[in-house]
């Protein structure tokens, strides 16, 4: 990412808590997952959209969705400007 900032802009909490509960679920269908975080189906499907462009999670070949890790670490580093 070329910053942190685009990073954390697709990054949202929901999102996050999406990937979560992904990989708590292992493979699971996005209308599950929509029902299990108690949001609608659209906008969870969007926002596995985003979470699968930046590589955290993918689509499966039966339509479902998964976590490909085990662990997820998020490294970031800040440092004084001039």
């Amino acid at each position: 990412f070329e910053s942190p900032d685009v990073f954390l802009g697709r990054l949202t909490a929901l999102r996050w808590s999406l990937v979560r509960q992904i990989m708590s679920a292992g493979e699971v269908s996005i209308r599950e997952l929509a029902r299990r975080v108690g949001r609608d189906v659209r906008r969870v499907h969007d926002d596995v959209l985003v979470l699968a462009e930046l590589g955290l999670i993918e689509r499966t070949t039966s339509g479902g969705v998964r976590c490909p890790f085990a662990d997820i670490h998020v490294d970031m580093h800040l440092r004084k400007a001039g």
